[in-house]
């Protein structure tokens, strides 16, 4: 520990990464940071007010007492027609328009919802709002039908077509946001997971200074003696993958978009209509699948396969699993490239709720990485663990919803979801892709927590087995 890596320049470098990271985070996340899900939920069917046609009026008077709007799903039916026309939608409260927006109704898919998107801080609490649905250029049995309930009144309101009272009101459902009074504090809590990040590193500096162990000492000095190595593999192990292959790399748009496809046309008639935009629904969870079974599967055997490199030279071991999964996180960020293509097709606009999808990738990396760790020390010692793997990840991969809406999921099995950590990383990765906003500040522990506890796990059995490694490879 002659070297000393630590200084007050390299702090004020990580000080600056820390600020830009907090300032992105603020950025992307800044309405679930101070807001909180408050969404009245939609009564059942059992009639509807006919369709929407040129001169009809829909109006719905409701309450809401949250204080801020995201959207409003209306429950619509087509009966398998092909319908044109449009239907205008209207949002005021207190008589000043909130969000309005016209849909093409022949684009109107059966017993789907109409949303209208708000995306508004509504000024008082228990206020009245009122929904005004009118329809165009549509005549009798060319157009929609809303659905309706004659008996609930969950968001007590009112409701008449063309002036004249009906009995209950529509199948809707208002989506938004109670304020999280806690969100007032987050400068505090920024600004102390700041100062706890400077207290280590002086800590760290100090036991570099007095010659004592420190884990940033190791963990920049390892960088610099080993980052060429890791460099040298990664590329071995990217390249090796396509080697005399005639498309190359290419395999990287094809694959996920080849599975896509196949599943698409197995599961789209089933599920299709249960969920929005299939395509993107589907795709964003098998890149991300695929890159962690991929990336598990080449790191498992990664100290095996390189024992006789091992048996040679000295080098520390974690550095093959790593080097593995971080050739993968290549095809990963390759296999975006195809993946936001489908998004623009399918008419899913970029926002900037993407700034926060690094944190999920790097989550996913991070926890590949400790299922390497632990997978590749068993597969010393026990080489059936290979073959064991196979059947794991492919029931892991029936147990996520990757083609299947989660909502089929039996309540009394929805602990399975809690516990799958691959769940919470396509399911935070959806939200932004299909949701346009951030997912709610719990997904965040779910993801970081995984991804912290798994690595641990890893690193103490590697670091426990590592030494017996030569007597067995």
């Amino acid at each position: 520990m002659n070297k000393k890596y630590l200084n007050w320049k390299k702090l004020a470098q990580i000080m600056i990464i820390v600020v830009v990271i907090e300032a992105l985070f603020l950025l992307g996340a800044f309405h679930q940071i101070n807001y909180k899900s408050n969404n009245q939920a939609q009564s059942v069917t059992d009639e509807n007010v006919g369709e929407i046609t040129d001169g009809v009026d829909v109006v719905q008077t409701f309450k809401y007492n949250g204080d801020y709007i995201n959207k409003i799903s209306i429950k619509a039916g087509t009966y398998e027609r092909n319908n044109s026309g449009t239907v205008s939608i209207t949002l005021t409260g207190d008589g000043k328009k909130i969000a309005d927006n016209k849909f093409d109704v022949s684009k109107v898919e059966n017993n789907k919802d109409i949303v209208l998107k708000v995306n508004k801080r509504v000024d008082d609490k228990y206020n009245r709002y009122k929904l005004t649905i009118s329809g165009s250029e549509s005549t009798k049995n060319d157009s929609i039908t809303l659905y309706s309930n004659s008996k609930g009144n969950i968001h007590d309101g009112k409701l008449s077509v063309n002036n004249k009272s009906i009995d209950g009101e529509l199948e809707m459902t208002v989506y938004g946001d109670n304020i999280r009074y806690i969100g007032k504090f987050w400068p505090i809590f920024f600004a102390v997971f700041i100062l706890i990040i400077a207290t280590f590193y002086c800590v760290q500096k100090k036991r570099e200074s007095l010659g004592k162990k420190s884990i940033l000492h190791n963990l920049f000095y390892n960088l610099e003696r080993y980052h060429f190595l890791i460099k040298q593999l990664v590329s071995r192990d990217f390249k090796t993958k396509y080697k005399r292959s005639v498309l190359g790399f290419f395999w990287s748009f094809l694959n996920p978009l080849m599975t896509m496809l196949v599943q698409y046309a197995v599961f789209s008639t089933i599920f299709r209509a249960n969920i929005d935009n299939y395509p993107v629904y589907l795709l964003s969870a098998t890149v991300l699948f695929s890159f962690f079974t991929e990336a598990v599967g080449g790191g498992l055997g990664s100290i095996v396969f390189n024992a006789p490199l091992i048996k040679k030279v000295y080098v520390p071991k974690y550095i093959y699993p790593v080097s593995k999964v971080l050739s993968t996180a290549i095809n990963l960020c390759i296999s975006l490239v195809p993946l936001a293509a489908v998004i623009l097709i399918t008419g899913e606009l970029p926002n900037k709720a993407y700034i926060l999808i690094p944190f999920v990738l790097v989550c996913l990396i991070v926890f590949c990485i400790g299922m390497s760790l632990i997978l590749s020390s068993l597969m010393v010692f026990f080489r059936d663990v290979q073959f064991l793997w196979s059947i794991i990840s492919l029931l892991w991969m029936y147990a996520t919803p990757m083609f299947y809406p989660e909502d089929i999921i039996p309540k009394q099995f929805h602990f399975v979801l809690t516990l799958n950590p691959m769940y919470h990383y396509i399911s935070f990765f959806r939200t932004i892709v299909l949701e346009g906003t951030s997912p709610q500040m719990v997904e965040y522990v779910y993801c970081l927590g995984f991804s912290v506890v798994i690595c641990g796990i890893g690193a103490a059995i590697f670091n426990h087995t590592q030494k017996k490694f030569v007597l067995y490879l």
